[in-house]
């Protein structure tokens, strides 16, 4: 692990619960309302360039997979995009490996609480 952390980008966000649909994520005042993780600039710029994020576009999804851009996965869809990053995690680049694995357990929780999970990517 570097000495250096790493610049985060934007931020995973699952609902708490699924009483909270009409809330979104991102605001500040709101942020009680979600669970949420750090997305890392270099575990991002790894993943935006790896065949992962081309096959991640082609599973159903609202928004644009990007930079400065949201994205979301419906709690539906959430099964899918689990499988999909199980799959290709072990080609995906390394530095993109850890950040990978978390995203799988936020949607896994998301999963268990029967929600979704939206990407906020500002960076």
């Amino acid at each position: 692990m570097s000495d250096t952390a790493t610049r985060e980008i934007g931020r995973i966000y699952a609902a708490r619960g699924p009483w909270i649909d009409d809330v979104t994520p991102g605001d500040p005042a709101d942020d009680v309302h979600f669970e949420s993780r750090p997305i890392p600039e270099d575990a991002w710029a790894a993943f935006e360039s790896s065949t992962l994020c081309e096959y991640m576009h082609g599973l159903p999804h609202d928004g644009i997979i990007g930079c400065y851009e949201e994205f979301s996965f419906k709690s539906d869809q959430v099964a899918a995009l689990v499988a999909l990053i199980e799959t290709e995690a072990p080609k995906a680049p390394a530095v993109a490996r850890a950040w990978l694995a978390d995203v799988v357990r936020l949607s896994r929780r998301a999963q268990e609480r029967g929600v979704g999970v939206t990407f906020i990517v500002s960076g």
